[in-house]
């Protein structure tokens, strides 16, 4: 048979839908394939958002009906201009339903709109899901997602298209399924299989439900059923133990570089570390306070450090319901085992990403792993914020688990160096736990045997050996000089900032705290505080140092305080029955801390009154992070959260290929404007590679096709039908000719390609065309 092409333009007529309006149908698919993904979308979150996600799924098929029903009389400018109206109300729509307060909306408010949702954009990579910590913007990213995902569903179904079907049905199809895969990646169902059938049920539903004939719809059900029964069956034999691609550990590149881990324990030396003011923390809460990390509650005699739990059973202080509020912790840029709360930790709530144990000295810490950024939690914390009136009237009848913050361990020098236990006879060694007389009481220093048996009234010799001498000298005179445990604490934190200066370079020295007030005069917050809590001791009020942050900076449009590097501090907690641990700073208030606190001031950038008895100012931060190449510097761990920003780019990615391909596909295939048969034949001759050439005719392709009269009626019914001479299809037998002289001299190859090119028609198809006589425009 010679080659030969049909001519385009003589052929061309309006090609027939299979249903009278598939759109119609569409979104009728739409609303069920949407429902399906939304609530998988929705289990990302717990308390799972379902209702939230079906209200979107509304808006978003009113946004396809309003597509839909745009007049075609219309001009393609203003069809165009009404769909995006459509898509700038569905857009909205999406924000507020994930969440979005109506006030960000406006512009003046969009740098806030957009810092909270990079937020909780970046920390998904970290969060474990379902996810059910308190960051609210975690939660606003997440649900925005799959809101903005069911908008662009409907987008792409129906958007107006010139002189066709509204919509494309396929890239619509991509976002709906990434609708329903990254809730399957992140956090797989009870039923993978029967989920994977369903899937495949309704996707095939809403690609091809509008294109089938009603004579057609049993054997496409019957197909589709089949072909998901299939692999149902087939998938648990191919699923293996190891992914074919580790998502979870290439999700892992997309995490920040760093996460900042503390170390709490103080050194005194030169603050060399970077800090570029990263966030840390955002803490909400009603009354701020310094957010502490930890107790340093023992003296090694150089430096202060986190001892081992108290001898003795805390006794709980009175309580004052007005001090005791929750807080809600969102790790932005921590590595931290500690939970950073406020005060006396009372209990962190449940819904904490980490499992907390409880510390003896009102802390906790993570069971096993640390928290990193996107962990959160809420903790119920107890802040004593007595006025100085009541601190004035407290009397010095400490409880006895107290006992263990009048004691110092010192070096011992001179005379001191040979002192034995006398319970045991054995050496005490090169240093001495020193426990100093409670203020108010008579009696000097004594020295804890380390065997526990007694304590000898030897200390204030130790002491004036020691290179505490001149401090310890200083602390009992300003003891005797004070009148109450409230003074003598004033007038120890006055001595504390008289003629010294804040450095962050200071002198380096055998013993810093000693030298401090008397050589080299300037430090930043970990001497101020380091040697307040060595006097109190000394004078007999307990005391111990805590570290952690400052305040921080408060944010008025979202409400809560955001914690950075540059907040990291310590400071002083003395104990005054009955009200427990108070706070005093006597960090000065020329250090350059990003965030100040005085008595009774406002807090800065407007956030709510401060408490009062915050005695002194926040200093600079002065807590050293781990040296860079320390194991504690590397980045946090996140092993059990994975993150859905791989798969959302990768579907985007997905779209705009199937899109183009899709586009170029339609450019490369001329036979969607022609009558069934007519296109039905020209795509015969395409497959089988005998493309006539344009000035062939449908008459002169039936003479070419002089090998077989039945090959040759095929094309003349076909003709006869085009013209509305005839209203009689091609029959079966013409069929099978016409096949058959496609495939002539071609061989094995040729019958194969020539039954690809024309496939026989299914039962019934044949009535069908004869009840349907075609119709030109």
């Amino acid at each position: 048979m010679a080659a030969a092409a049909l001519p385009r333009a003589p052929l061309a007529v309006a090609q027939q839908p299979a249903r009278a309006h598939p759109e119609r149908i569409r979104l009728g698919a739409f609303a069920v394939f949407g429902l399906f993904a939304a609530l998988h979308w929705g289990a990302l979150i717990r308390p799972a958002r379902g209702g939230d996600m079906f209200l979107s799924l509304l808006f978003a098929l009113a946004g396809g009906a309003a597509l839909i029903a745009l007049p075609t009389r219309w001009p393609e400018w203003q069809r165009r201009t009404a769909a995006g109206v459509v898509a700038f109300v569905l857009l909205i729509l999406a924000l507020l339903v994930a969440g979005v307060p109506l006030r960000m909306l406006g512009w003046h408010q969009w740098d806030d709109l957009v810092s909270g949702m990079s937020q909780g954009i970046s920390s998904t990579p970290a969060i474990t899901v379902p996810y059910r910590g308190i960051d609210e913007w975690v939660r606003t990213a997440i649900l925005s997602g799959g809101t903005a995902l069911l908008a662009l569903g409907a987008l792409l179904a129906f958007w107006p298209r010139r002189g066709a079907t509204p919509g494309y049905p396929i890239a619509a199809a991509v976002a709906l399924g990434t609708l329903y895969a990254v809730p399957i990646v992140e956090h797989g169902p009870d039923s993978p299989y029967f989920d994977g059938a369903v899937f495949c049920i309704v996707l095939a539903g809403f690609l091809w439900l509008e294109r089938v004939r009603s004579d057609q719809l049993a054997v496409a059900v019957a197909c589709v059923l089949a072909t998901a029964t299939a692999g149902a069956i087939i998938a648990p034999r191919l699923d293996r133990d190891q992914p074919w691609f580790n998502y979870e550990n290439f999700a892992e590149k997309l995490q920040p570089t760093k996460a900042e881990a503390f170390s709490w324990t103080h050194s005194y030396g030169p603050m060399t570390w970077s800090r570029d003011g990263r966030e840390m923390l955002r803490i909400k809460v009603s009354v701020p306070a310094y957010w502490k990390a930890t107790n340093l509650d023992e003296f090694d005699g150089v430096r202060w450090r986190t001892g081992p739990p108290s001898r003795d059973a805390p006794i709980q202080p009175r309580f004052n319901r007005r001090w005791l509020q929750t807080i809600k912790v969102v790790d932005r840029g921590l590595r931290s085992t500690q939970f950073v709360g406020a005060g006396d930790v009372r209990d962190i709530l449940p819904g904490a990403s980490r499992l907390a144990l409880p510390q003896s000295d009102g802390t906790f810490v993570t069971s096993t792993k640390p928290l990193r950024p996107g962990d959160s939690y809420q903790a119920l914390v107890y802040v004593p914020r007595p006025s100085d009136a009541q601190l004035k009237r407290v009397n010095a009848a400490y409880p006895g688990y107290t006992q263990d913050f009048l004691e110092l361990r010192v070096p011992l020098r001179g005379s001191s160096v040979g002192m034995v236990d006398q319970a045991t006879g054995r050496p005490l060694g090169s240093t001495a736990d020193i426990r100093f007389a409670p203020y108010g009481t008579d009696g000097g220093a004594g020295i804890v045997w380390p065997s526990g048996f007694g304590v000898e009234q030897a200390g204030d010799k130790v002491m004036a050996d020691s290179p505490y001498a001149q401090l310890y000298t200083l602390s009992q005179q300003i003891r005797r000089d004070s009148k109450t445990p409230y003074e003598f604490v004033q007038a120890v934190l006055d001595r504390v900032q008289a003629g010294t200066a804040y450095d962050e370079n200071p002198p380096q020295r055998p013993y810093p705290l000693a030298s401090f007030l008397f050589d080299t005069k300037s430090g930043y917050c970990q001497q101020f505080s380091g040697v307040m809590a060595l006097m109190l001791r000394m004078g007999g009020v307990p005391a111990r140092v805590a570290s952690g942050f400052s305040p921080g900076s408060y944010n008025s449009e979202r409400k809560d305080y955001v914690v950075r590097d540059t907040d990291a501090h310590s400071w002083v907690e003395a104990y005054f029955p009955p009200y427990g641990w108070v706070t005093f700073d006597p960090t000065p208030a020329a250090s350059p801390a990003s965030s100040q606190l005085d008595d009774t001031g406002p807090s800065p950038n407007g956030g709510p009154t401060l408490p009062p008895n915050f005695s002194g100012r926040l200093g600079q931060s002065g807590d050293r992070p781990f040296a860079a190449g320390d194991p504690g510097a590397n980045p946090a761990p996140t092993t059990g959260g994975g993150g859905w920003k791989l798969p959302v780019g990768g579907a985007l990615v997905a779209l705009v290929a199937l899109f183009s391909a899709v586009m170029l596909w339609r450019r490369r295939t001329p036979f969607a404007t022609l009558s069934p048969e007519v296109a039905e034949l020209q795509r015969a001759l395409h497959r089988s590679g005998r493309d006539p050439s344009p000035d062939v005719t449908l008459a002169r392709l039936e003479s070419v096709l002089g090998g077989s009269d039945a090959a040759a009626a095929y094309v003349r019914a076909v003709r006869d039908r085009r013209y509305a001479r005839s209203t009689t299809p091609p029959t079966s037998a013409q069929r099978r000719a016409l096949r058959r002289q496609l495939g002539t001299g071609l061989g094995l190859r040729g019958a194969l390609r020539a039954w690809w090119a024309l496939p026989p028609l299914p039962p019934g198809a044949l009535k069908d065309r004869l009840r349907r006589p075609y119709t030109s425009k």
